[in-house]
């Protein structure tokens, strides 16, 4: 393809400089405005001689095949762009739950995974590691229910040992 294409273009380049000089060369009258027709026609030729050799069965398949691999580029932006949004979601979502903690004195690592609901991602769970008292974790669960819209059955805790 970009050979042919780059023999069109030397091709119109040569005619193009060949008419040039011809038109130079000629004396004026009614011989130079036949020239002038002649060359016209003959850099027209070149021009639209690659219309007249195409192969339009095998520019229609190309442009099929190109136009099919659009939706397939399409169909994996939107699950990209979907996994994405939810990962985002969930960071965001930790690094929300974690800084109320810590303005409320509460030490603790989160960690929340996203479900899908009417085709957006929700957070559905939250896991806290951390040394817990009751009382905070009891908190943490309101905040959770209060914040996220979550029930306490979704916030799950882990004791981890020495605190941060």
């Amino acid at each position: 393809m970009l050979e042919s294409l780059r023999q069109w273009i030397l091709a119109v380049t040569a005619v193009s400089l060949l008419t040039a000089l011809c038109q130079a060369m000629m004396p004026p009258g009614p011989v130079k405005r036949m020239s002038n027709l002649t060359c016209g026609l003959l850099i027209f030729f070149v021009l639209v001689q690659p219309l007249t050799r195409a192969d339009y069965a095998q520019l229609l398949e190309d442009f099929q095949t190109y136009y099919a691999g659009l939706g397939d580029y399409d169909t994996a932006l939107v699950d990209t762009n979907g996994t994405l949004t939810e990962e985002l979601i969930a960071r965001n979502t930790a690094a929300y739950i974690e800084d109320k903690a810590e303005a409320a004195g509460i030490a603790c690592t989160v960690t929340v995974s996203c479900g899908q609901q009417d085709g957006v991602p929700v957070p559905e769970a939250v896991t806290v590691s951390g040394s817990l008292s009751q009382t905070e974790q009891a908190w943490l669960v309101a905040l959770a229910a209060e914040d996220l819209g979550l029930e306490a059955q979704a916030v799950q805790f882990e004791k981890r040992e020495g605190g941060e």
